[in-house]
C-alpha cells in the first residue's frame, strides 16, 4: 500500500473530529452572545423618554365654585348645587380665573371645546385667537405664566409669561411684559373639532416646564430666570372659546407657589 492512499476509516475519523470541533466552537460562541445584555441604542432610549407618561393625579383635586375666583368673564355651573359643583361652562369671549388657595406649579384642565364664541374679541395686541389654557404662578393679571392650547388660527401649545413687577391689574400693564418661552422639545397637535374632550396639564419642576395633552408629553422647555421669580396660585384662561371644563389643582394652605 502506497503512502498516498489511506484506509477509508482514517478519512472518516478525521472528518468526524473536524465536525465535532466546529460544533463545539459554534455552541461556545452562542453561549457568549446570550450572556451579553443587548445594548439599547441612544435613539430608542431618547424616544421612550420623550414619550414618558405624565405624573399620576395624586395631589390634584377638582376645584369647586367656592374655590374659583373669577377675575374676568362669567362662569355657569353645570351642577345643581352650584357652590360645590366642579363642572362649569364658558360662553363669553374672555375668561380668567384663579384658585387662591392653591400652589402654582401644576394644574390640569379637562375640557370639551364646543366652538367659537359670539362675539369674537381680539386680544389686547389686536390679534384674533381661539385658545384654552392654564395659569401657573399667577400673582396677578400682570405677572403670570401661561400654558395655552391654541385652537385657531393654528393648532399647538404656546408657553409664555407676563412680568410687570410694578403693575398688578390688566388695565395697568395692558399687553406689556410678555415673553414667549422657546421649547427644547415640542410635538405638533391636530386641529380640534367641536365636541371633542381633551386634557391639558402643565407642571413646573425646578426650572423645567412640561406640558401634556391627552396624557402625552407635547412640550418641554426651560423657564428663564425672570419667569422663575414669579409666585402665585394656579388658574385657567380662555379666549373666544366655548368650553365645558373641570379644573384640577394642588390643594394647599396658602396662595403662593412654595419654592
Amino acid at each position: 500500500m502506497s503512502d498516498a492512499r489511506q484506509p477509508p476509516w482514517v478519512a472518516l475519523g478525521t472528518s468526524g473530529i473536524l465536525m465535532l470541533w466546529a460544533g463545539a466552537l459554534l455552541l461556545s460562541h452562542g453561549a457568549c452572545n446570550s450572556a451579553r445584555k443587548p445594548m439599547e441604542s441612544p435613539v430608542s432610549s431618547r424616544t421612550r423618554a420623550l414619550r414618558a407618561d405624565p405624573p399620576g393625579p395624586g395631589g390634584l383635586a377638582p376645584v369647586t365654585r367656592r374655590q374659583l375666583h373669577v377675575t374676568e368673564g362669567q362662569l355657569a355651573s353645570l351642577a345643581e348645587d352650584a357652590p360645590d359643583g366642579t363642572h362649569f361652562a364658558i360662553e363669553v369671549p374672555r375668561q380668567r380665573a384663579v384658585v387662591p388657595e392653591s400652589t402654582g406649579d401644576e394644574a390640569e384642565l379637562r375640557f370639551t371645546w364646543l366652538g367659537v364664541t359670539d362675539p369674537v374679541i381680539p386680544l389686547a395686541s389686536g390679534q384674533q385667537r381661539e385658545q384654552v389654557g392654564l395659569k401657573l404662578r399667577a400673582r396677578d393679571g400682570c405677572n403670570v405664566i401661561y400654558a395655552m392650547w391654541r385652537i385657531a388660527p393654528s393648532a399647538g401649545i404656546v408657553v409664555n409669561f407676563k412680568r410687570n413687577p410694578d403693575d398688578h391689574e390688566s388695565r395697568e400693564c395692558g399687553n406689556a411684559g410678555y415673553t414667549t418661552v422657546r421649547p427644547r422639545f415640542m410635538e405638533p397637535l391636530d386641529r380640534l373639532a367641536p365636541g371633542e374632550s381633551h386634557v391639558l396639564r402643565a407642571r413646573i419642576d425646578a426650572d423645567v416646564l412640561t406640558v401634556y395633552a391627552d396624557g402625552k408629553r407635547v412640550w418641554e422647555g426651560l423657564l428663564p430666570a425672570d419667569a422663575l421669580t414669579l409666585e402665585g396660585p394656579a388658574g385657567m384662561r380662555t379666549d373666544n372659546a366655548r368650553v365645558r371644563f373641570e379644573l384640577l389643582v394642588p390643594q394647599a394652605a396658602g396662595p403662593t407657589s412654595h419654592r
